[in-house]
């Protein structure tokens, strides 16, 4: 069984075809934002050294969970970073931010897509 992902269409790629109907990417993409299809895998990331930065490569929650964390930070910039309050569970990113996981004993850090 395949697993199928939104895909965004390019930007060469009209809306419309010449009938009036909407482009087989641009329809399979509106389908897909309407059944709430992910972007992409789920991914597990290899935590090399504390502290240890995960970037979202597109929006979508990170779940920390395990090992011995003692601060997870969050930065949209990389010079403001938030303190999540939190050592495990789960954190919204959008595409681009970042958390700075600070442990003893290594955690397990998944992202799951929008």
């Amino acid at each position: 069984m395949s697993v199928e992902y939104n895909r965004m269409p390019t930007y060469t790629e009209p809306f419309a075809a010449k009938n009036g109907q909407n482009s087989r990417g641009w329809y399979g993409f509106l389908q897909a934002v309407w059944k709430g299809q992910p972007s992409g895998p789920v991914t597990v990331a290899s935590p090399t050294s504390s502290p240890y930065t995960y970037t979202a490569p597109f929006g979508g929650t990170v779940v920390v969970q395990g090992g011995t964390v003692s601060m997870i930070t969050m930065t949209r910039d990389g010079l403001t970073f938030y303190n999540t309050g939190q050592t495990q569970g789960t954190i919204p990113l959008s595409q681009g931010d970042q958390i700075v996981v600070t442990y003893s004993s290594v955690p397990n850090i998944t992202f799951l897509p929008r």
